[in-house]
């Protein structure tokens, strides 16, 4: 029986490749720099290889937001204050939120039904402003980030810290559902949770995947936490 719903956010409930681009046009616009798609392509390759890292313990968020954009102008052959440019940027996706279709419908549903909690590796103040601006903000009960709690997904600790402002809940009473099969999936099957992978890229789904159910919409999770069909995968 699922007591808990643990949610990612970015490219889970909101679309972040949207907000970036529109916060990173923006802020080109500002600095007088030229915008283009090919731009934003590099922007997205350099920042998902940091994030991936991130994730892996090779870097820490400070030296992420400290090297991004001065590899990102390097390889565009572009001059600007990267660290500088860093920090507009952040002020600018602070306010920019862009739901994934049906989220709104997804955390009403979920919000009436169990306790419905958010799981990122962001900043605490970013994440609640941005689930505020897309009218998701009410329907949660916890807003767990990397920040506050001192751990990062995928590690154990992260999802243990969640468990405990959660008293009653057992690891096995939760559901993580997240786009990342390394940070989400791979996390919280680590941590004794089901594992619900969001693919909304329709990629290939890898061999040896760890998430107990796999969906390419949020339509399609409602209707499995509906009628329970998570079964839990045996532990690779």
């Amino acid at each position: 029986m699922i007591k808990a719903v643990l949610m990612d956010i970015d490219d889970t409930l909101l679309d972040f490749g949207l907000s970036a681009r529109a916060s990173m046009q923006q802020a080109f616009a500002e600095y007088a720099l030229p915008f283009s798609e090919r731009a934003y392509a590099v922007f997205t390759h350099i920042n998902d290889n940091l994030w991936r890292q991130l994730e892996r313990g090779e870097l820490t968020a400070q030296e992420l937001f400290a090297r991004r954009w001065n590899m990102i102008f390097s390889a565009l052959g572009l001059q600007a204050d990267g660290p500088a440019f860093e920090q507009r940027f952040l002020a600018l996706l602070h306010s920019t939120a862009i739901p994934v279709a049906g989220a709104v419908d997804l955390c009403r549903y979920l919000s009436s039904r169990y306790t419905l909690c958010a799981a990122s590796n962001a900043f605490h103040d970013q994440q609640v402003n941005r689930l505020t601006i897309a009218g998701l903000m009410p329907y949660f009960s916890h807003v767990f980030v990397s920040e506050t709690l001192g751990y990062r997904k995928p590690q154990k600790e992260f999802f243990d810290a969640c468990l405990a402002r959660l008293p009653g809940v057992a690891a096995s009473e939760c559901v993580m559902i997240g786009d990342s099969l390394s940070a989400d999936i791979a996390g919280g099957k680590n941590a004794g949770m089901k594992t619900i992978w969001y693919n909304h890229a329709h990629r290939p789904v890898p061999e040896h995947c760890e998430a107990d159910q796999t969906v390419g919409s949020l339509r399609e999770i409602k209707a499995l936490l509906s009628s329970q069909e998570i079964a839990s995968t045996p532990m690779l």
